[in-house]
């Protein structure tokens, strides 16, 4: 079941300092189609998740309500109520398996492996088609990301979604609509 944004104004909620309170930035829309289908995780955002970091909590509470459990009030409540109901959650294969490769530097391939297959119950993998290759190349040729990160702006663009991040890199991209988690 797709949830969408159907009004014609997107707010969008950023950190301000210290990460205490939230400031709205308001995005005009061009027509009355959807604004966005859900919300599209990058490497950055699924890791400060699984190491338990604070930016996590938001992505943790987003895969709650995903799961049919009701969203907790905070941070992520401005977000979520830009949708009907539970948003569709996005994840590119190579960002996946940038996960993948950092958990297993750090806590092994089988503890990689079982976090990997966690994720996949949870979130819609997107393979690398053809088309988004080169979509992510294309991103890659004009910003100075790396080639994983333009995986997560082509993937949040194809999917038509916001892209959940902390990456400084992605942020000044303006390749896609951001939900900002990272440091201020």
């Amino acid at each position: 079941m797709s949830s969408t944004v159907s009004s014609r104004m997107l707010i969008c909620w950023v950190n301000c300092p210290k990460n205490t309170v939230m400031r709205r930035k308001r995005v005009s829309a061009m027509s009355d189609k959807p604004l966005t289908t859900g919300i599209t995780l990058d490497s950055w955002a699924v890791l400060a998740w699984l190491q338990g970091e604070p930016a996590g909590i938001l992505v943790r509470d987003l895969l709650n309500w995903r799961s049919g459990k009701p969203p907790a009030a905070g941070r992520t409540t401005p977000l979520l109520q830009q949708f009907t109901g539970p948003p569709d959650i996005f994840m590119n294969i190579i960002n996946l398996g940038e996960v993948f490769y950092i958990l297993g530097r750090k806590k092994g391939v089988n503890t990689a492996t079982q976090t990997i297959n966690r994720i996949r119950q949870s979130i819609e993998i997107v393979p690398a088609t053809n088309e988004l290759v080169l979509k992510a190349a294309s991103i890659k040729m004009r910003h100075a990301v790396t080639y994983a990160d333009a995986f997560a702006l082509a993937t949040a663009k194809e999917k038509k979604s916001l892209l959940m991040t902390g990456d400084p890199e992605i942020k000044e991209t303006g390749e896609a609509e951001i939900f900002w988690i990272g440091p201020p």
